[in-house]
């Protein structure tokens, strides 16, 4: 009986080799199309375990660097020069129409607009650190820089968090105590549903902090609501999002160039998505919901080739 299982277990082996080595030489001499299509069906079995949320870290760490060897997580490379490193977006804020006041803090920047009132976009820039654990901060606070002063008891019994665009984690390990601390500034907080607050988005925020980080180094990301006009749901004076989006650029040193993804996420009660692609969309759309123009400072056809195309598949 054992000889026999084991007589069966070889010649599964010796097909699952077959089958490998005839896709790795159809892989081989497809042309980039085909290949990402192959990396598509590859990368769908290999996120049921790295996307599962139970792997062990570094299963997940040696998936994710397998993954940013396939064309369709490297995506499009666009030249361009070397940002600042110390800037919170790589190639200037985000430029708009709509008279925005620029707010400057220890770690992230907002564009906050008095007339609604509310932050339209925040921009902060992770990077390698060591995790120190900081006791979260007790209360959030009015930003006197604002005429609109909103105060924390207009979100008391709303139904809606108080939720950071530039988040409390990533801004606390990169830039200490006193950058976390204003991340709880008003100006940074916009109404978010609890589930999508402490579920997916937080996800998302953790994902690029510490698995981006890992992968990439340095990273920029810019985040904020999208507004329907006027706003279908308010909090008092305050408009609720109909949904948020997240803009993430890296700068790879050996090609010269910038590379960037856009995901858009729905305003609704989301716990979890291993699904992340079913998000992914151009920069470009992102502008048109918002009136934003991202990386004002690279050149129109630098912009055009980096914001036009969504990303094949999630990072």
């Amino acid at each position: 009986m054992l000889k026999n299982l084991l007589k069966f277990l070889a010649w599964v082996a010796v097909l699952v080799l077959l089958a490998t080595g005839v896709l790795g030489l159809v892989y081989y001499c497809s042309e980039r199309p085909q290949k990402m299509a192959i990396e598509h069906r590859v990368l769908d079995v290999v996120d049921t375990v790295r996307e599962d949320g139970t792997s062990p870290k570094k299963v997940v760490g040696a998936l994710d660097r397998l993954a940013d060897q396939t064309e369709v997580i490297k995506g499009d490379i666009v030249p361009a020069p070397a940002p600042d490193r110390n800037a919170t977006a790589p190639y200037g804020e985000p430029e708009d129409h709509l008279g925005l006041k620029h707010l400057a803090n220890r770690g992230y920047s907002v564009g906050y607009d008095e007339s609604l009132p509310s932050p339209r976009w925040s921009s902060y820039r992770v990077f390698p650190f060591k995790d120190v654990h900081r006791e979260r901060p007790s209360s959030f606070k009015p930003d006197p820089r604002t005429d609109a002063r909103v105060v924390t008891s207009e979100y008391v019994r709303s139904g809606y968090d108080r939720g950071h665009l530039s988040p409390n984690y990533a801004i606390s390990v990169c830039y200490g105590e006193e950058a976390q601390k204003e991340t709880f500034l008003l100006s940074n907080i916009v109404p978010q549903l609890h589930a999508l607050n402490a579920g997916l988005w937080k996800d998302m925020e953790q994902r690029v902090v510490k698995r981006y980080v890992e992968r990439y180094g340095t990273v920029w990301v810019q985040v904020g609501p999208v507004f329907t006009a006027p706003p279908e749901k308010k909090v008092g004076r305050l408009p609720v999002p109909s949904s948020f989006w997240m803009v993430i650029s890296e700068y790879e040193e050996v090609a010269h160039g910038i590379r960037a993804i856009a995901y858009l996420v729905p305003h609704e009660e989301k716990w979890r998505d291993a699904e992340l692609t079913r998000y992914v969309v151009s920069i470009r759309r992102i502008e048109q919901l918002t009136g934003l123009d991202f990386f004002p400072k690279l050149p129109k056809a630098t912009q055009d080739r980096l914001e036009s195309t969504a990303a094949p598949r999630a990072w």
